[in-house]
């Protein structure tokens, strides 16, 4: 047989790195994330500047935040890069950029990281905008690319965005599924038998935008039901002249037999279900929820059947989406989010979600840049379905005359209108996008109770508004911990002052955006 013989892992790099506190004090020591914020490294005095403290500490590659103990007080150096944690504390970070080969030339990342030994070659050099004027003698001259500027203080963004995608996905592969499912929990299945009223009926009782449907047949998990479907039957019926004909025809067919006549009209084979095993790494499940472009997916578990060895048994365990990934990812990384500095970053400075004109001060088109699709109060009900289905987007932002944003409609909506009241007293033909909101009880298009706004990531309004909207400087981080609240999909970027539409960000744009590698 073939021997395996176990090689021994790989020392990890480590840079040494500098680090210098210029103002003063009788003891000064160093803690940080590399020292688990516990354990302290003192620093000493360098001869011949006063009030100048220094000390050398070997990192590894990536960030890390630290903070100075002068004289037993906690200080942060203002000069240098800072960041707030969740307790309100303000940290200093660095990034320190891993070494290639011995011959590598280090790379600056920040006016307080520059080689320090006698060939200047591997070590990091901390050190605060003040060093510019005053650098002791005994200290290695900063590389000029680094010390110049006034932006220079910041990393470059692929540094960023590389490490960042790098640490989610490394979480990603290494959680499963099976973790998302909760201890307890309810999912509704809907048969194939079911009317398509009381299908969509089930769907608006249950409050729930989709379902899986189960072949009473054959036995399995055939497929999804979704408010697309219902727009989709909607559009088919909606020429009918009188609302006892909707009714006729929506009581005509059964799940199944609308399936089958959609298979007749399209002359193409019935989607295959597409579904996550709980074995699957987060990571796959992600990627598969992108690349299927469904909101919600299925978690079954394959056994064999107990009559039949060779028979596999579908068993429903949860359904999952990305915004249940995220909410997950968000958890892990709550208390450590701060150490990320990309997400600090605002959102125009990132080339994230769809928006009206790039806002990007040297041109260079970061977003992605088309029209944004808006409707009106008073626009068709029908014509803002057809746009739902035509641009292939999930909503529409409701705006005013003047272009304010009001309300939202989206492909979920739909699912109101399946109530009988509502189809009792609607005419479709005729209704405008104000009368579904209103027939739906959702809104009554009034701002104040739509629209939620970001403070410290949570929605200002109780219960959960509409609509959640912020700004292009508010950061990523904000966004993403508001992403993962439970039926949040989208965040409506506005302007602060006219409060008109500006952009989209979705839950698809943030993890298509840290998922890419």
């Amino acid at each position: 047989g073939e021997m395996f013989v176990n090689q021994p892992a790989a020392a990890p790099q480590l840079i040494p790195t500098r680090f210098i506190w210029r103002y003063g004090g009788n003891t000064v020591f160093l803690c940080g994330s590399f020292t688990r914020w516990v354990d302290t490294v003192p620093m000493q005095t360098v001869e011949g500047s006063s009030g100048l403290f220094s000390c050398v500490v070997s990192l590894p590659p990536g960030y890390h935040q630290y903070k100075f103990i002068v004289d037993g007080e906690w200080r942060h150096d203002e000069a240098q890069a800072c960041l707030p944690d969740p307790m309100g504390n303000v940290n200093n970070w660095i990034f320190v950029k891993g070494v290639d080969s011995p011959t590598t030339s280090p790379t600056q990342t920040s006016p307080d990281v520059s080689p320090y030994n006698s060939t200047m070659s591997k070590v990091n050099f901390v050190r605060g905008e003040e060093n510019k004027r005053s650098a002791p003698e005994g200290d290695v001259e900063m590389d000029n690319a680094s010390s110049s500027g006034a932006g220079s203080s910041h990393l470059v963004i692929g540094d960023e965005v590389s490490f960042t995608r790098q640490k989610v996905a490394e979480f990603l592969s290494a959680h499963t599924v099976y973790e998302l499912i909760p201890d307890s929990g309810k999912v509704i299945v809907l048969d194939t038998q079911l009317r398509i009223q009381t299908a969509f009926h089930a769907l608006y009782e249950q409050g729930i935008p989709a379902a899986p449907l189960w072949d009473s047949t054959n036995r399995q998990i055939c497929g999804m039901i979704s408010a697309s479907d219902f727009i989709d039957a909607i559009n088919k019926i909606r020429q009918s002249i009188t609302k006892p004909q909707i009714f006729k025809e929506l009581e005509a067919h059964t799940i199944a037999t609308w399936r089958e006549q959609k298979r007749k009209a399209t002359k193409a084979p019935l989607r295959k279900l597409i579904w996550l095993s709980p074995e699957d790494n987060l990571r796959t499940a992600a990627q598969t929820i992108l690349d299927s472009n469904c909101s919600l997916l299925p978690i079954i578990a394959m056994g064999n059947s107990k009559g039949d060895e060779d028979e596999l048994e579908m068993d429903l365990l949860h359904l999952t989406s990305l915004s249940g990934i995220l909410a997950f990812l968000s958890r892990h990384f709550k208390s450590t989010m701060v150490a990320f500095p990309l997400l600090a970053r605002p959102l125009d400075s990132l080339p994230i979600g769809t928006w009206q004109v790039s806002k990007d001060k040297n041109g260079d088109k970061m977003q992605r840049i088309s029209k944004l699709h808006t409707i009106k109060p008073s626009t068709k009900l029908t014509d803002a379905l057809n746009l739902l289905l035509e641009a292939n987007v999930s909503a529409l932002p409701i705006v005013n005359d003047h272009g304010t944003l009001i309300d939202i409609y989206a492909r979920s909506d739909i699912i109101k209108l399946a109530s009988d009241s509502a189809y009792s007293a609607i005419s479709f033909e005729e209704a405008t996008v104000s009368d579904a909101l209103i027939f739906s009880h959702q809104s009554s298009l009034k701002q104040s109770n739509n629209v939620g706004v970001f403070g410290s990531g949570n929605p200002v309004s109780k219960p959960q508004p509409r609509v959640y909207v912020c700004t292009r400087h508010d950061s990523l981080r904000t966004v993403v911990e508001t992403l993962a609240f439970p039926g949040v999909r989208r965040v409506i970027v506005i302007d602060a002052e006219s409060k008109c539409v500006e952009g989209i960000v979705s839950l698809v744009d943030i993890v298509s955006f840290l998922m890419q590698t």
